[in-house]
């Protein structure tokens, strides 16, 4: 069944718009996201009580004034992660090696050697579509991205094509798990964004998380038991604007012990650390922490 002309419509809007932005140099996109940043947080106040919620809940023992200056330079990487991505779309090797460095490749080589198959986890702080771009551009290794499609089918396609324009291999996380087999035969790195919240009928592994219990998904360490793979975190620094450090940090490796959280904690604490060292960069602007831990929760 074909789409209604006003959603097709808005379709071929949406990406006519991020193919015009795409072309413009990188500083008349930050210059739009500064005008935005000013119209969006100080006078429509866009999703700034939930930024401001969320970090109060975070920080409980910040003062106001903190929380608010906080809360806006969250808000203004978060609109320069937005056109830092619209700009990937037309970005080449030279352009990602300018704008982001991989401190310590070679200790993904290393665990690739030993290894067949190695899970990276990392989470949604700095830029984490740059991150994936250029570890695709540098590493030359095979990798495989989980991914929640987006419901705009017309911008989703654009990131589809964005994201594997170095070879990645992008899989849909509702069909994930027979692709993934099938990739691990011949060996290469699973990356997975751990970090958002799954959904109330979802498997949840429940930790302290910035002082709160939260819930995250249970994939990564269901992966990384099925694969017998060893687990690192790829922590990514924002060094000035548009500009990003990678460095890959070991969590654990197999065999694993029976106890569910082996992998997941480890991780959890890797988040925690980014987040209380640039707070900034973490992306804020969602409801975090919808569901409380039910009472009969391990």
């Amino acid at each position: 069944m074909s789409s209604p002309p006003s959603t097709a419509a808005g379709r071929r809007g949406a990406a006519l718009l991020i193919g015009l932005l795409s072309r413009m140099p990188l500083a008349l996109l930050y210059a739009i996201s500064t005008a935005l940043f000013f119209v969006l947080f100080h006078l429509a106040r866009f999703q700034r009580p939930l930024l401001t919620d969320n970090l109060r809940r975070a920080y409980p023992g910040e003062t106001e004034a903190g929380l608010q200056r906080l809360a806006a330079n969250s808000y203004r990487n978060a609109l320069d992660f937005l056109f830092e991505t619209i700009k990937a779309w037309r970005f080449g090797a030279d352009d990602l090696r300018r704008h982001v460095q991989i401190e310590n490749p070679q200790l993904l080589d290393g665990l690739l050697q030993r290894h067949k198959t190695v899970v990276a986890l990392t989470a949604h702080s700095g830029n984490w579509e740059w991150l994936q771009l250029a570890c695709a551009e540098r590493l030359q290794v095979p990798i495989a991205a989980v991914y929640n499609p987006l419901n705009h089918r017309g911008v989703d396609a654009l990131l589809l094509a964005m994201r594997t324009r170095f070879g990645s291999r992008m899989i849909d996380s509702a069909n994930a798990l027979p692709e993934l087999i099938n990739f691990s035969r011949h060996g290469g790195v699973i990356a997975l964004n751990a970090d958002q919240g799954p959904r109330p009928e979802d498997d949840k592994f429940w930790s302290e998380f910035l002082g709160i219990e939260t819930a995250f998904f249970t994939g990564p360490e269901k992966l990384a038991r099925l694969f017998q793979a060893p687990v690192v975190f790829v922590a990514m620094q924002r060094l000035r604007r548009g500009v990003y450090r990678i460095r890959f940090e070991p969590l654990v490796s197999p065999p694993y012990p029976p106890a569910p959280g082996a992998i997941m904690q480890p991780y959890v604490q890797a988040v925690e650390k980014q987040i209380r060292s640039a707070p900034q960069d973490w992306f804020w602007l969602y409801k975090r922490w919808k569901h409380p831990k039910p009472l009969y929760a391990d």
